[in-house]
């Protein structure tokens, strides 16, 4: 009986076989896979939703340290789609039915630039450019439907631009919380500028 259990060895690698069977077909590796409890899930949409909207208000730290550090586009790409769904029925009912249009097909073609623009200031970094992109979605989505409330909008504005961008981009870039804090600010203060004229309220 004791001899036919596997040694340590064995059982390493049938963890292995698991890992390589049902995991890394998600596109997670080792060094990520703890990251799925800062993904967004599109088989529970409002659920998850809430639930990430709750991790990232409260532990925005412990968010972003379990974000996969990965190139896949899937779930933070779902996530904006849904979130600019949310968005554009909030701007039907306070702004009509044009800027609820904007609000559906805008955000997801302009993350990538915003991503551009934060990514730049986090020159030097770690990881690359896809990374960056997939710390700004999260934020980035939760904002959306936040526009369509006059006043709100601006807090809500440079607290996600500003404060939990910041804090993303120092936990996944690694680097310092000073400099990413002080470089968001300015990008923020700059974006909100320029749409400034185009928001009422």
């Amino acid at each position: 009986m004791i001899d036919s259990l596997p040694s340590g060895r064995g059982c390493r690698r049938d963890v292995d076989k698991l890992y390589t069977s049902t995991v890394a077909k998600r596109g997670y590796n080792r060094d990520t896979i703890r990251g799925g409890a800062s993904e967004w899930d599109a088989s529970r949409p409002f659920s998850n939703y809430l639930k990430l909207l709750g991790r990232l208000l409260v532990h925005p730290i412990r968010f972003f340290e379990l974000l996969p550090k990965i190139p896949d586009p899937r779930a933070p790409g779902l996530f904006l789609v849904f979130s600019s769904l949310l968005a554009a029925l909030a701007w039907f009912f306070t702004g009509g039915l044009y800027p609820a249009l904007a609000a559906l097909f805008l955000p997801l073609p302009l993350s990538p630039i915003l991503a551009g623009a934060y990514h730049l200031i986090a020159w030097g970094g770690r990881y690359g450019y896809a990374v960056t992109w997939r710390a700004l979605a999260y934020p980035f989505g939760y904002l959306l439907p936040l526009t369509a409330v006059p006043g709100l909008r601006w807090f809500a504005g440079v607290y996600a631009g500003a404060v939990l961008l910041a804090v993303g981009l120092a936990v996944v870039k690694e680097i310092s919380f000073g400099r990413a804090f002080l470089s968001c600010l300015v990008v923020t203060g700059l974006l909100l500028f320029a749409v400034y004229p185009a928001l009422p309220g």
